[in-house]
């Protein structure tokens, strides 16, 4: 039984990925509030307004089912994967910070809440780290066409890019296991879970098999 995250940019394709990954390995998916983000619409139109309420919002739903996670690998023995998590969570809100859409103290006010949170969570077993350069996360976003997203201009992924190695660097001091993945083309399933078999033997042999519950934060 595992915790499983996957991180990578907006656009890389983590979502594609949690579902087929949860089917391979009969674990439960849980994905990151898009279409249920009361916020979302509202901050990329006032950026500066919405940032510190929309981080609160999502490191509080990310804290909830982090903890869900937990209880249903203890409970059932089956993995869990995540498309984003509350570790990846911090990505946004130092962008935001960086970008001026937060001040210093709200900055100070989000990472002591979020210390605070990271004391109790388990540590993922596995990060899996979907590497896809800015220039195609933009091509993915706009071949996909979210209204919320259409604006998302490509310095603003090159600067998620660059605070992403940091959060490697984190994960992987806390003991998780990272799995780096070029994502910059399409990789079949197959070539996923030989990766994760290689550094993880063992991983990919699945638990509790035909129990995959793919669920949405609410």
């Amino acid at each position: 039984m595992q915790m499983i995250i996957i991180e990578g940019n907006i656009g890389a394709g983590k979502s594609t990925l949690t579902t087929q990954l949860s089917e391979a390995l009969g674990a439960k998916a849980f994905f990151e509030p898009v279409t249920t983000n009361p916020y979302l619409e509202k901050y990329y139109a006032d950026p500066k307004k919405y940032a510190l309420p929309m981080q609160f919002y999502l490191m509080s739903n990310r804290y909830g089912l982090h903890q869900e996670g937990i209880e249903h690998i203890w409970k059932t023995g089956q993995s869990c994967i995540y498309d984003r998590s509350i570790y990846g969570d911090y990505i946004f809100a130092k962008r935001n910070w960086l970008d001026g859409n937060m001040s210093e103290l709200d900055f100070e006010n989000y990472n002591n809440m979020r210390d605070v949170m990271l004391k109790n969570l388990m540590v993922p077993h596995v990060t899996l780290y979907l590497d896809a350069k800015p220039e195609t996360c933009l091509k993915n976003i706009n071949s996909r066409s979210r209204g919320c997203e259409s604006g998302i201009p490509l310095e603003y992924l090159q600067g998620l890019d660059d605070l992403y190695r940091d959060l490697v660097f984190e994960l992987k001091q806390k003991g998780s296991q990272v799995v780096n993945i070029d994502w910059n083309e399409f990789r079949p399933i197959d070539y996923i879970l030989e990766r994760l078999e290689d550094q993880l033997p063992g991983i990919t042999k699945p638990h509790n098999q035909g129990y995959i519950d793919q669920i949405a934060i609410q």
